[in-house]
């Protein structure tokens, strides 16, 4: 009961500096989970620095890598269903509980929509587990010869996390795509607050690796609350859905193509964030594996802190993501530049200062204090640091494009993550973390900075002709 009148007295605080600064509500609950990343990431990171040794914390950040894998079971349909909600919800509006009104063709195809992501997303989370819990035991057991802990219960365990998680995560993707960004990121806020504080605590009571799965339950739990206490017509909409389409054998009249409306879009789209993983997600594995867990540790914990000011500063585009797409489906072109060009320039600001303010903390540990060395070296944390920043901007111009409900940078995406997963698998091998992040660098500066820039203004051009 403490917990929850604590979690309504920061929403009703949030609202309250809401209305006194005329903030928008959605970026400043985003914004505040960012920033909870940002005081969390600090916390967990000295935790685990105590908690754990160095070869438990190989294990821990390579056990997240891994668990990114399951990009590879959703193959970036939420990107997808968050793009047609939006051009879907310029006809359609919330009502109580959950309740959609609005144009019967738009509702219908909605509908349609969501039967279509329950049956993937469904199928995904079996496979998930099925696939990757067998598969992570295989790869650990390599590492694994010399430890005294326990880490095959703790690695099952998050996998079935992840894989609630994945089933979930659809739910949000639709809400977000109609607009209602507070509601996905006050959720957010609060699951990110609730798992950080669970995984804490098992950290303190030397529950090791079973942090890990502390943050999916945390997660897991506050999504199901939100669901079913404020949306719950959305969810019987739904299942009843899906289920009518089952049985029925007349076909919907006004349903989405598959074929000829989402998988265009949908294939492009999973390549390349298929291609995303092994740019951001391929580096600990390749170290645990040839360097071991200690320096894999490392270059967990760096990352860790660097995907903290990056999440900070994305957040600020991705809350205008459904008001891009509804400015798309009305051809209001201007009004989208503008938004978005002021929107570009926030999030410039945030990932810079965040860069150098994460970089000089790090040093003045790495100088006086042992839980420094935890960390990777200055040199290559500033390397690392400067690249994520430029992500940042990267993400930027992609989101733009995507709202468009098209995917022009998929054949970039497969180039980069061939150049960056050679890259990183060849001089990974032979200079460990250093030529790692000097690849990374490297490629990020050299090709996805150019590469995404001029795809983006060819096709605002035509698009927008």
């Amino acid at each position: 009961m403490t917990v929850k009148k604590t979690l309504k007295s920061v929403i009703n605080s949030i609202s309250t500096i809401n209305r006194l600064t005329g903030i928008d509500r959605a970026i400043s609950y985003g914004v505040l989970a960012s920033l909870w990343g940002i005081l969390a990431g600090p916390i967990t990171l000295f935790i685990v620095a105590l908690r754990l040794s160095n070869e438990q914390q190989g294990f821990y950040y390579t056990i997240v890598s891994l668990l990114a894998l399951q990009i590879f079971f959703e193959l970036g349909f939420s990107a997808v269903i968050t793009a047609f909600t939006s051009h879907e919800f310029a006809k359609l509006k919330w009502g109580a509980s959950g309740k959609i009104y609005g144009d019967s063709t738009a509702l219908e195809r909605i509908t349609d929509l969501i039967s279509k992501f329950i049956k993937w997303y469904g199928l995904g989370s079996i496979l998930l587990i099925a696939l990757l819990i067998p598969a992570g035991l295989l790869f650990f057991e390599q590492g694994a010869n010399t430890i005294d802990f326990s880490w095959r219960i703790p690695w099952i365990l998050a996998v079935i996390g992840t894989a609630i998680n994945l089933f979930i995560s659809p739910f949000f993707a639709v809400i977000m795509g109609s607009g209602d960004v507070v509601f996905v990121n006050q959720r957010g806020l609060i699951g990110s607050i609730i798992g950080s504080c669970l995984s804490w605590i098992v950290l303190g009571l030397h529950g090791g690796l079973y942090a890990i799965f502390a943050v999916s339950l945390g997660s897991i739990v506050i999504s199901c609350r939100y669901l079913l206490k404020k949306k719950p017509y959305f969810m019987v909409l739904a299942f009843r859905g899906m289920l009518n389409k089952a049985f029925q054998n007349d076909s919907v009249k006004h349903s989405i193509s598959w074929r000829n409306e989402i998988w265009p879009m949908q294939w492009k789209i999973a390549l390349s964030w298929i291609s995303g993983y092994f740019v951001f997600q391929l580096f600990n594995p390749i170290l645990f594996h040839y360097h071991g867990a200690h320096v894999a540790g490392q270059m967990g914990m760096t990352l860790t802190a660097a995907n903290a000011f990056l999440g900070m500063s994305v957040v600020w585009m991705a809350s205008k993501t459904p008001e891009f797409g509804m400015l798309i489906a009305k051809n209001q072109w201007n009004i989208l530049d503008r938004i978005f060009f002021k929107v570009l320039k926030q999030t410039l600001l945030i990932v810079t200062s965040g860069a150098i303010i994460a970089w000089i903390f790090i040093y003045f540990l790495q100088m006086n204090y042992e839980i420094g060395r935890r960390f990777l070296p200055p040199s290559q944390t500033a390397l690392l640091f400067s690249a994520v920043g430029l992500q940042a901007v990267i993400y930027g111009f992609a989101t733009y494009l995507r709202a468009h409900k098209k995917e022009p940078l998929m054949l970039h995406s497969v180039v980069g993550a061939i150049l960056q997963g050679g890259a990183a698998l060849l001089l990974g091998i032979k200079y460990s973390s250093f030529g790692m992040v000097m690849s990374y660098s490297l490629i990020t500066l050299l090709y996805w900075l150019p590469i995404v820039f001029f795809t983006w203004k060819y096709y605002r051009r035509i698009w927008h002709r």
